[in-house]
């Protein structure tokens, strides 16, 4: 080509032109595809058998009684022998053993499960009503779960006592900047409705924890009496009250860590917490340590709750931290705590295990479906297998083989032995789908790796139980008689097409039981395990996205509280304190309230106003 264009040669160019067209042409995408179509029809056969069951033995107790009967006949001359009443006793043991197994892994194991599930939190939609009117027809909180659900989804997972330190607005019921022995009695019985705990309880911990303070905060005379408590106090206090409900002392470092003691240690500006490290710890060990001052002054309830949420979130797992005090910079080594069922969720929700998950449950899936073939096998073996009335005596032959073993053909099979034979289809059916139930349930709630393959491998025991009852209970010679028969034949139920093409069956069996077990897992972890996982992130840890405790007191609410709300309520206190000495009680009274009136209503943004309202 670049000779011809050198010597400008424009036919032989030409003459090369009309031959690569043409090469071209031959040498079309869609032609060569369509030839590929062809020969790949042509090349394809559409593989066929014939649409019957082969009917042969197998080594379980099933096909033991299902052929022992009409060859005992044969051999005996009576369907009543004692290789007979074997076959029955083994068919009941089998079930008896099953179904015992089943009820200890079902009711033990997985109505344990859900029981350990609820504890946390309700799944299964059921409204408590805990951020609802508790008229009309909501039911009361019965507190049976340590987290709660509330009209947008989220989770507030606090004792009842810490609740209730955001919910001003239902305590005050009069708006007057005081909260009365009078108004908590009057509304005691809606409240303890609403927060399973007796708000009257909760009214005098109050008292008691401002009391404790006494050295560091000046107290009115009305408060001591316990009368009243005006709500400069009520804040004061409520962030003694939400410390305890972080439960124990082992999530002090972490607390250090959230910067919910940051202001105290750089600003000096709650003596309660102090100015070291160290300082902020006692603090915090006093409040949740056994025995501490939450332990102690809390209602009831609380020690209810803070020993149902350690059982729910097990174990501590602790690993090493380090904290800087932002005030001199001392910087002091600690242990973060965080929690086995929380690690176990967390690890469940990752996509390795959940394919890991999937694998196992499909291949226990693909399992109860090889019983359930052979439970349409034998049922239309019942259905549509010879009369024995049919061939008279020659209803089952015998004939030796070519070692010279007696080789038995059943040509057809009993009234009786085939209703027999339908009762023991239909308990076997019954079994095999509560299996499939019991099974998928119990694998699903497993969390971990090693647990999940030996609870797969525990099912296969139960499943094995009757192959194992036939290989270890009866003799050789007995088995022998009961498999050394000839292929039965039975046309099959359904569609002639498919069953036909049984490889196509199969296909779909396959796509079917993992289309079933994709939807098994979404619906699983969309409406069990994300919930639960962040029900117990928040009860356990004091995190999450959806829990009420974590945004509601979140650093923002910690750090505005001691910086802001703190030294706002000294400063009221002081002028409280001034107007209240040298007056009579009912001054006092008169006095308090007129001047709480007024700090409520100072200029827009106040810190009190805008930190302590009620949640939404």
């Amino acid at each position: 080509l670049l000779n011809a264009w050198l010597s400008k040669d424009r036919t032989i160019l030409n003459v090369v032109g009309l031959k690569l067209a043409s090469t071209m042409n031959r040498l079309n995408p869609l032609d060569g595809l369509r030839r590929f179509s062809t020969r790949l029809g042509s090349a394809f056969v559409d593989d066929t058998e014939k649409a019957v069951f082969s009917i042969r033995p197998s080594d379980n107790v099933y096909s033991f009684f299902m052929f022992v009967a009409p060859t005992e006949h044969k051999k005996e001359g009576s369907s009543f022998t004692s290789d007979t009443i074997m076959s029955y006793l083994l068919v009941l043991i089998n079930t008896f053993m099953q179904g015992l197994l089943l009820f200890a892994i079902f009711n033990k194991i997985v109505v344990g499960n859900i029981e350990w599930q609820n504890g946390i939190v309700k799944t299964d939609g059921a409204d408590w009503g805990l951020f609802e009117s508790a008229a009309g027809n909501q039911s009361c909180n019965d507190g049976g779960s340590i987290c709660f659900v509330d009209y947008n989804k989220s989770f507030s997972c606090a004792p009842p006592s810490v609740q209730l330190t955001g919910r001003w607005d239902e305590l005050d019921t009069n708006g007057d900047g005081i909260w009365t022995l009078q108004e908590v009695t009057d509304a005691r019985k809606v409240l303890q409705c609403k927060y399973a705990v007796d708000p009257v309880e909760v009214f005098n911990v109050f008292v008691n924890f401002l009391k404790h303070r006494e050295d560091v905060i000046w107290l009115s005379p009305e408060l001591k009496k316990g009368r009243e408590i005006p709500k400069p106090y009520f804040t004061y206090a409520a962030g003694d009250i939400i410390m305890c409900g972080y439960r124990s002392k082992d999530m002090c470092p972490n607390l250090l860590k959230q910067g919910v003691f940051h202001v105290p240690l750089k600003y000096k500006t709650a003596p309660r917490v102090g100015v070291t490290i160290e300082s902020a710890l006692d603090y915090c060990y006093d409040l949740l340590a056994p025995g501490g001052l939450c332990e102690r002054m809390l209602p009831s309830t609380y020690a209810v709750w803070r020993t149902e949420s350690e059982e729910q979130c097990m174990k501590p797992k602790f690993s090493k931290m380090v904290y800087e005090n932002p005030g001199n910079g001392i910087v002091k080594s600690l242990l973060e705590v965080d929690y086995k069922a929380r690690i176990n969720y967390a690890r469940s929700k990752t996509t390795i295990f959940k394919l890991y998950k999937c694998i196992i449950i499909a291949l226990w899936c693909l399992t109860m479906l090889v019983e359930l073939r052979d439970i349409v096998r034998d049922v239309t073996w019942v259905l549509r297998f010879p009369s024995a009335a049919s061939f008279g005596d020659d209803a089952v032959k015998v004939h030796d083989d070519a070692e010279g073993n007696a080789t038995y053909t059943i040509q057809g099979i009993t009234i009786t032995h085939r209703c027999l034979m339908g009762l023991v289809s239909i308990s076997r059916l019954m079994v095999t789908c509560i299996l499939l139930f019991v099974g998928v349930s119990y694998l699903l709630r497993q969390t971990s790796y090693i647990a999940l393959i030996m609870d797969a491998v525990a099912l296969g025991f139960v499943m094995e139980i009757s192959r194992l009852l036939y290989g270890q209970v009866l003799h050789s010679k007995v088995r022998e008689q009961c498999e050394s028969l000839d292929v039965m034949e039975v046309p099959m139920y359904g569609c002639e097409w498919l069953n036909q093409r049984p490889t196509l069956v199969n296909f779909i069996e396959i796509f079917a039981v993992a289309a079933i077990v994709m939807g098994i897992m979404h619906f699983w972890y969309r409406g069990t395990v994300e919930p639960l996982y962040e029900a117990i992130e928040c009860a356990c840890v004091g995190k999450g996205t959806h829990c009420r405790e974590a945004d509601r007191f979140s650093y923002d609410f910690w750090f505005n509280y001691w910086k802001e709300d703190v030294p706002n309520i000294f400063k009221a206190v002081a002028e409280m304190r001034k107007q209240v000495e040298g007056r009579n009680d009912a001054t006092s009274a008169a006095s308090t309230s007129q001047l709480l009136q007024k700090l409520m209503h100072r200029a827009k943004g106040s810190a009190i106003q805008h930190h302590m309202r009620p949640w939404p």
